[in-house]
């Protein structure tokens, strides 16, 4: 899906380096369909993008992991990808072929994603304490679906259940964040954890019912609803991120001027509040560098929990 967000009149360049004839638009590849997270951030953060660059913005939708790596080095494409397939894969599989420090620039962090742990209402559970109960009189009953096998939801699921000791039963069946949405909705499975702007809709309507969020703390999306650690588990993965990368071989000054831009959508009280409505935080990093050093520590952190709690890494 392509989109452009079409030009506006504009008095200042907000980056004092960018020459005013330099007038090509700026093409944002994202990793994940519209709906996604970080797609959707995007959709918000382009506007004061291209205000800040005085250039037009085109976002392609959904154009997978490979085409945005494949991407040239034209000083006009950023490319939007997340914990998956920027930390997560990278650590716990060998042979993933990509490598988000030499294949990409990083760019910056654009949002923390927490991630949560909901229900199907009809089983009548509302807390993490309630379902601790009902697994122990009930094990093996409950069923689960960790939206894909090598996926940070999936390290999640382990984690829980590696630490609360729950005894549920996984659905293999069910992959991708939308098959389980409509399959918790619907009561063909019992659990999943997702990021929060999957669930959030299926909360407000009464179909799945929020037991914890994975988070450092409470979420405004979710006021009321405890974190892992409230329930005194430390040590689990944390949610999802979503960043903004160039392609390998792009200008320092290229890299400087989206950061920068970047840096500037986010610190807009409108950006910030239409961020918040899906259920995400906007979360910029100080500097490209910063990011780089971030994926680092990310890989590491969640290399180490995938091999502490048991997940696949060949």
């Amino acid at each position: 899906m392509h989109r452009l967000i079409p030009a506006v009149a504009l008095g200042l360049i907000g980056y004092t380096g960018l020459a005013t004839a330099q007038t090509e638009s700026i093409v944002i590849l994202t990793t994940y369909p519209a709906t996604g997270s970080s797609s959707t951030a995007t959709t918000i953060i382009a506007p004061k993008l291209q205000e800040y660059l005085g250039r037009e913005i085109e976002i392609d939708y959904g154009v997978g992991l490979q085409a945005g790596v494949d991407a040239a080095a034209d000083e006009r494409t950023v490319f939007v990808s997340t914990i998956g397939n920027m930390a997560m894969l990278p650590a716990i599989l060998p042979a993933f072929g990509v490598d988000p420090l030499t294949d990409l620039r990083p760019v910056t962090r654009i949002t923390a994603v927490p991630d949560v742990l909901i229900a199907h209402s009809g089983l009548g559970i509302g807390t993490l304490d309630q379902l601790l109960e009902y697994a122990s009189a009930h094990p093996g009953e409950l069923t689960y679906s960790h939206i894909a096998p090598r996926s940070i939801h999936r390290l999640e699921f382990a984690a829980l259940l590696g630490e609360l000791d729950i005894d549920v039963t996984l659905d293999e069946s069910i992959r991708g964040s939308a098959a389980a949405m409509e399959a918790v909705a619907n009561g063909d499975v019992d659990l999943v954890i997702t990021t929060s702007p999957y669930v959030s809709p299926l909360i407000q309507s009464g179909a799945a019912v929020p037991l914890v969020v994975v988070h450092p703390e409470r979420i405004p999306l979710l006021p009321d609803v405890p974190t892992m650690l409230e329930h005194g588990v430390d040590g689990m993965p944390s949610g999802s991120w979503g960043g903004f990368f160039a392609p390998a071989g792009s200008s320092d000054e290229f890299v400087r001027q989206i950061f920068e831009a970047a840096r500037f959508a986010m610190s807009d009280p409108e950006v910030i509040e239409a961020i918040g409505t899906h259920g995400m935080e906007v979360w910029p990093s100080e500097s490209p560098e910063a990011f780089e050093q971030f994926i680092r520590d990310e890989m590491t952190r969640l290399g180490d929990a995938a091999e502490r709690y048991g997940m696949q890494v060949e």
